[in-house]
Parts: C-alpha cells; sequence; structure tokens
C-alpha cells in the first residue's frame, strides 16, 4: 500500500460537477493524503467550490490554477503533481464521480511498476441532471440496482457491467486483458510520471494527450493493470469534443507511436506562472 496518496482533479468551468465530486470524495472509504484541484483557468464559481468543501473534507484541499489561455490540461495537471506529495498519484476528470471505495481500490491495486487504468459508467443525460449530493450520500448513484440499473436497461446510460465492484481475483478473472489508460480514471506511482516527464504540454493538440503519456511510460517498462469491476466512477453525459477524431490530432498520434521517446521535452520540469 502507499505511504501516502495524492488525488488530482482536473476542472474547467464545471462548479455543479466539481461539488458532486467533493461529496463523493468526502465520503470514502480510504481518503486520500491531499486532494489537487488542477484548474484550467476557470472562473470565480469554482473557486467557490473548492472553499467551500475545504473546510468539511478530511483531506487536505489545493487549488492550482492558471489564467485561462485555450486548453491546457497538460499544464495544470502537470503543476498539480509538482506540489503533491503522494506516492500515488490518482487522476481523475472533473465530470466524473468516483465510486466511495474509488481511492480504496487504486491503493490495493498500486505497485510501484504499475499503472492502473479504470473506467467509467457513461450516465445519460436525463440521469446526469438529476444526481445530486443525496444521491451519492446514500449510495442511490452506486447501488447496482438503482437508477442507473433501470436506465442502463432502457438503453440511455452505459456501461453499467463497470458499476459492478467484484473481489479483486475475480475482476482480474472476469478482465484480465491489459487496458489503455483513459485520463479519466488511472493511477500510477509519482516516480514513473516524474521519469517521463509528465504530460506534454507543447503538444498544441485537445485529445490524446493520455495516449502519449501511455506510450512513454510502457517505453519505460511500466505494466498496465486493468482497473475494471474495481475503482468505478460515474460519467456525466456532456457531448464529445469534436477534435478527438480530427486529421491533425491522428497525424499527431501516429507520430508518437512510431517515435521511442520516453521523456517529452515540455513537461512536468517546464517553469510555472499562473498568470502567464
Amino acid at each position: 500500500m502507499p505511504s501516502r496518496i495524492s488525488v488530482i482533479v482536473c476542472t474547467y468551468n464545471d462548479p455543479r460537477a466539481l461539488d458532486l465530486i467533493f461529496c463523493a470524495l468526502a465520503r470514502q472509504t480510504r481518503m486520500p493524503d491531499e486532494i489537487l484541484i488542477a484548474d484550467d483557468g476557470s472562473g470565480p464559481d469554482t473557486a467557490a467550490v473548492v472553499k467551500d468543501w475545504e473546510p468539511r473534507v478530511d483531506s487536505k484541499v489545493e487549488h492550482v490554477w492558471h489564467v485561462d489561455r485555450g486548453f491546457r490540461k497538460t499544464r495544470i495537471s502537470n503543476e498539480a503533481v509538482r506540489r503533491s506529495t503522494g506516492e500515488l498519484l490518482i487522476f481523475l476528470d472533473g465530470d466524473a464521480i468516483p465510486h466511495r471505495k474509488w481511492v480504496q481500490d487504486h491503493a490495493i491495486a498500486f505497485r510501484p511498476n504499475r499503472v492502473s487504468c479504470g473506467r467509467r459508467v457513461k450516465l445519460s443525460d436525463e440521469l446526469s441532471r438529476q444526481v445530486d449530493r443525496s444521491w451519492i450520500e446514500s449510495g442511490k448513484l452506486e447501488s447496482p440496482k438503482g437508477p442507473i440499473l433501470w436506465s442502463a436497461l432502457a438503453g440511455q446510460t452505459k456501461r453499467y457491467s463497470v458499476s459492478i465492484r467484484l473481489p479483486v481475483l475475480a475482476a482480474r478473472m472476469a478482465q484480465p486483458r491489459a487496458r489503455r489508460l483513459m485520463g479519466v480514471n488511472f493511477s500510477l506511482p509519482r516516480e514513473a510520471f516524474v521519469r517521463v516527464n509528465g504530460y506534454d504540454e507543447a503538444t498544441g493538440i485537445s485529445a490524446r494527450i493520455d495516449r502519449e503519456l501511455e506510450l512513454r511510460l510502457r517505453r519505460c517498462g511500466y505494466q498496465f493493470y486493468p482497473l475494471l469491476h474495481r475503482a468505478p466512477v460515474f460519467h456525466i453525459y456532456h457531448d464529445e469534443r469534436p477534435s478527438i477524431r480530427d486529421e491533425k490530432t491522428l497525424a499527431w498520434i501516429r507520430d508518437q507511436e512510431a517515435s521511442g521517446r520516453t521523456r517529452c521535452d515540455v513537461g512536468y520540469d517546464a517553469p510555472f506562472d499562473p498568470n502567464n
């Protein structure tokens, strides 16, 4: 088990979702030692949510912010890691609500040479609008027999099976195949993130950044562990970004797949100015 755990929540101008995430983090069976909000330039409503929750969570909370100059998730994520102290880093996107055993499951999976790749239940638009603090505090959201089941049966909520937690060995038997890294829900040793120099800040791309990080980690020999039926998160519905499969993005990721590099040039070790 890791000695210290840092949770890094990447957010941008979604205070409602962030409030729900804090509500879920406050009831974790294994509280993280610290929660860092990697804020890609949000307005004052997001800062207000952080301030409201800070005294009510049994973890240190830090709001890591820089001025909004377009999509710079890579840059603010690197800064959040620089300010963190955890041996294990757990990443969560700001539109995903974690199960109450999310931190615990990532901690159990921790190994010095392992990247743990979790997955998400994709809530329907209707269900996403209905979720509130009471659903989280009562366990209604994460109940396998709760609203997500009926929404899934109606063909609306997707990947319902991800919500069903299994014992470790049963989960491994059900999902033995290694999975790709998804930024919405993954963890890795701090040493691994630093070794590859973190996220690449020089890409100019707003999609597939997690795939590029994965490539460098794999080249360094880290094992990718499927954390399915463990550590689920519940993704709040939104329209997918159109840039995921545009030609510029696809050409860039092909170049990265052909590259043999293990470190990016501008990453974790880059200077940081919140006003720049």
